[in-house]
């Protein structure tokens, strides 16, 4: 027992002073001696935690709490762990169990707040949160835990205090920064936005790139975000080439190979000046100086109203739509009414993808509306999920799609896309046409407060849910509007 202990014992030590490798080759070695002791098994899953491992830390400490169910910290960390693995509808019970255990644990109480605020339940969060602020005072992570929901339930002045606060503590908090900059960039305070997000991950080391006249260096432009991020600040390229091509410098545009066709055919020549657009590798292309395609906002000093707005700015090769033409038109017998593209699910992995996804069975107003042909671009595992409904026979269009050149290519020979906030809206938007956005309660910072318009695309209209959670109200608005147009589009038919 006392060799088991001295071991448990070294491998705290290891832990507790960063040696991550050495404390989990530790907890390992007492694990094979002992597959039940009940502190290396949540330990073990603290530490996958700690590196990132959510959904190890979850395996690992759900043994502990099996093997020993009346410990409080355990139950927290399971807790907590659940809410980092994006699963927070497990991760409340595990907390309740916790605070039942020991009321007074501030993890415990923190990770409730963050749990039900994923949950989009924001006062029940706040609540949790503002207990948590009065057990741990001056706690960063609390502090921007709950001005996020304060944020979220638009008392920005409020959230801006907290974040202040958490930075006051530490000036170099990035997600204090980035957090403060979101309620700004929603409430159209641009500028201040921009400086904010200048906090996140950079890739490289060489020289950045705000604005200045680059001489004739060679500036390179890359994505740090997702693909629709990359879609919609890509109109910056060409801002950008003719401001070095001046200067006698060049682009260069590295992208994913998803969206090298697309952009290589859209910016690969404009306005006489060449963008040369590189597949993304392991190492940057040669190059002088660099920018975020995110930071292209702030070096032109973008404000509300200095979006370049002009579309489209991204087009398909008509070869493309040519080939897809044929092939809906296969699907569907091209016959009459309205061709609607339609995705309701966005990527599962995504932080708030159960608030901005809609379940299928809140699809049916709008499948029922007469007059209409609609064509699924849902992608990944929910693409299945139509066949869960009765009578519904919608053709997917996605399942013989290389890449994004091939969806710009069947959104050309669409009527109009309905979609939730995934990379397929910037897409359209790029292209300028028509398309409806349906926004959850607390929508991204891009799509601002209470707007039926986009600055950033002309061609887009927002439907927004009035309370969180409420698909339906907004799917009946959607639905009544669809079923005008398309008896509108029969009648000029007729």
């Amino acid at each position: 027992m006392a060799t088991l202990l001295d071991a448990l014992n070294a491998a705290v030590n290891h832990h507790m002073a960063g040696h991550a490798q050495a404390a989990a080759d530790a907890y390992r070695h007492i694990l094979t001696a002992e597959p039940a002791q009940p502190d290396a098994l949540h330990l073990s899953g603290v530490l996958r935690a700690q590196t990132g491992d959510a959904a190890a830390a979850v395996r690992w400490i759900g043994r502990a709490v099996r093997v020993r169910p009346t410990a409080a910290a355990p139950w927290s960390h399971l807790g907590a762990a659940l809410r980092a693995a994006e699963m927070p509808e497990r991760a409340e019970p595990a907390l309740r169990r916790a605070l039942a255990l020991d009321p007074s644990d501030g993890d415990a109480v923190e990770a409730m707040g963050a749990s039900l605020h994923a949950l989009a339940r924001y006062p029940d969060a706040r609540r949790w949160l503002e207990r948590a602020a009065r057990l741990r005072p001056g706690y960063a992570a609390t502090l921007l835990n709950l001005g996020t929901v304060l944020r979220d339930q638009r008392r920005f002045d409020e959230a801006e205090a907290c974040f202040e606060a958490a930075l006051a503590r530490n000036p170099a908090n990035g997600d204090a920064h980035l957090a403060r900059a979101v309620g700004r960039l929603v409430r159209g305070d641009l500028r201040a936005g921009w400086e904010g997000f200048e906090h996140r991950w950079h890739r490289f080391a060489s020289p950045p790139w705000a604005g200045q006249p680059p001489g004739g260096a060679t500036i390179l432009l890359h994505m740090d975000q997702g693909y629709g991020d990359a879609i919609q600040f890509v109109r910056y390229a060409p801002l950008v080439a003719q401001i070095a091509a001046q200067g006698g410098g060049r682009v260069v545009l590295e992208t994913h190979l998803l969206l090298y066709r697309l952009f290589n055919h859209s910016l690969g020549r404009c306005l006489g000046s060449s963008i040369q657009v590189l597949v993304r590798g392991e190492d940057p292309p040669p190059h002088d100086i660099h920018c975020p395609l995110m930071s292209l906002p702030r070096a032109f000093g973008t404000e509300l109203e200095t979006i370049p707005a002009g579309v489209p700015y991204l087009a398909p090769d008509p070869g493309d739509v040519d080939r897809w033409r044929d092939r809906l038109a296969a699907e569907d017998g091209n016959g009459a009414g309205l061709r609607v593209g339609l995705v309701w699910a966005g990527n599962p992995q995504h932080r708030n993808d159960r608030n901005r996804s809609i379940p299928v069975t809140a699809l049916a107003p709008l499948l029922s509306v007469p007059g209409v042909r609609f064509v699924s671009l849902q992608t990944g595992d929910a693409a299945a999920d139509l066949k869960r409904l009765s009578g519904v026979a919608i053709p997917n269009a996605m399942e013989r799609v290389r890449d994004f050149a091939d969806t710009a290519a069947i959104l050309a020979n669409l009527d109009l896309l309905v979609t939730v906030d995934t990379a397929i809206a910037h897409l359209a938007g790029a292209m300028g046409l028509p398309c409806w956005l349906m926004l959850p309660h607390v929508p991204d910072w891009r799509w601002m407060l209470d707007r039926a318009d986009s600055p950033w695309y002309p061609s887009l209209r927002l439907f927004r849910q009035p309370r969180p959670g409420d698909w339906t109200t907004m799917l009946g608005t959607a639905a009544a509007v669809l079923k005008a147009q398309a008896a509108r589009a029969a009648r000029r038919l007729g």
